[in-house]
């Protein structure tokens, strides 16, 4: 039986689209053709007003900084049909006064009314309606809901509740009672929404997969009695505490025996230059700037640890392509990547820039045996394997049909 999907998104891939944004929503649906859906996207693209995009070229370096995250350097105002994959992509652009602010009732009203009719023009009837980003996806699914209502509606949040209190007050219970399955991105985002009485008989762990092709091998490490190489990939950007790395390590290895390499680009990179000088780590500490992602895999699979204790982090693939790399994985409590590595037994947890705890877990590790710090890097690999982008999809899809 062929199931017809309706996506709403505020992030989906396209020519003209900064390909600094990871296309998580892309991931799942190119899957789910496959599986003999039919599947439309309707890309939710916020646009403000001209002034702001003269202001965020101005600051745009500024902004990269501290967020991570690229101002777009156009406005796309225009609608625009295209296919990606096999998935058809409305792109319908929706006015926004103000970044993180709820939409106007209005402009929600009249972009439900646009999706509807490109819905109805293709006689296109969802069995499902799904929403990634809250906002405003969750106000425009309330709305086809009453339109579409034999359909099932999900939406997959990417933000704790304090995130959609701060939106919708006192209305958050009533307007989270149109949808019938909770989706969430992290463990740490679900525990937050107890609260609305989401429990486990209505929601699902919306994890994204990677490539098949990096769990074809098990990358089982051999190891030392100390862990000797360790690897960061990301943007070097304050909230991903990139320099707290090397602070640690010089705690842990007073001799300087071990290396680090930094994959990614960003503001924090003069911090880590004048810590490399500070410290006389030329020879230890590497940075490699912006490479190939077959690079990337080439540094995972030499590396021993891979390490980012990141904040406000929603999942992150780089996480799970090093856990399949066979690396000891370390990553922050309580944010994306908690829940997906268990604490001692596919990977570690340590406090978000924290360098005392850090210090104190790499010295935990570097005390293990060869054979247990392999039972590690076994687990994290069984666990990557279990994540690829067809699994990832067909799971999602299962937890929607439920």
């Amino acid at each position: 039986m062929t199931r017809k999907i309706v996506i709403l998104t505020s992030i989906y891939p396209g020519k003209d689209i900064n390909e600094t944004f990871t296309p998580i929503v892309h991931y799942f649906t190119k899957e789910w053709i496959k599986m003999d859906c039919e599947v439309i996207v309707i890309h939710n693209l916020a646009f403000y007003h001209k002034f702001f995009y003269f202001l965020a070229s101005i600051f745009s370096k500024l902004i990269a900084a501290f967020t991570g995250t690229n101002i777009p350097n156009q406005r796309l105002t225009q609608v625009y049909k295209y296919h990606l994959d096999g998935v058809i992509v409305i792109r319908m652009p929706i006015y926004k006064s103000f970044p993180r602010f709820r939409f106007a009732k209005k402009t929600i009203e009249r972009q439900e009314e646009k999706i509807f009719k490109e819905l109805d023009q293709s006689n296109f009837i969802p069995d499902i309606i799904v929403g990634h980003w809250e906002n405003p996806q969750l106000e425009l699914i309330t709305l086809l809901k009453k339109r579409f209502s034999s359909a099932v509606t999900s939406l997959v949040f990417h933000h704790k509740a304090d995130f959609l209190i701060n939106l919708y007050k006192n209305n958050t219970k009533e307007i989270l009672s149109s949808i019938d399955v909770f989706g969430f991105r992290s463990a740490p985002i679900k525990a937050s929404f107890k609260q609305f009485g989401v429990d486990e008989k209505n929601s699902f762990m919306c994890y994204s997969g990677i490539p098949e092709r990096f769990t074809e091998n098990k990358n089982v490490k051999k190891f030392n009695a100390k862990l000797a190489s360790f690897l960061f990939v990301g943007t070097l950007i304050k909230r991903k505490y990139p320099s707290e790395i090397i602070d640690a390590l010089t705690i842990v290895y007073k001799n300087n025996d071990y290396k680090l390499d930094y994959i990614g680009g960003g503001f924090e990179s003069n911090k880590i230059e004048t810590k490399i000088k500070e410290k006389l780590l030329s020879e230890n500490v590497t940075l490699n700037g912006r490479v190939t992602r077959d690079k990337v895999w080439e540094k995972m699979i030499e590396s021993d640890c891979f390490i980012m204790i990141s904040k406000n982090e929603a999942y992150g693939l780089v996480y799970l392509e090093a856990m399949a790399a066979g690396c000891i994985t370390i990553a922050a409590k309580d944010e994306g990547f908690d829940g997906v590595i268990k604490h001692g037994e596919n990977g570690f947890l340590c406090e978000a820039g924290n360098v005392e705890e850090l210090a104190i877990l790499i010295e935990y590790i570097n005390k293990m045996s060869i054979q247990e710090k392999q039972e590690i890097s076994k687990s994290a690999v069984l666990t990557a394997s279990k994540l690829t982008n067809f699994k990832a999809a067909e799971s999602y899809l299962r937890n929607l049909e439920k």
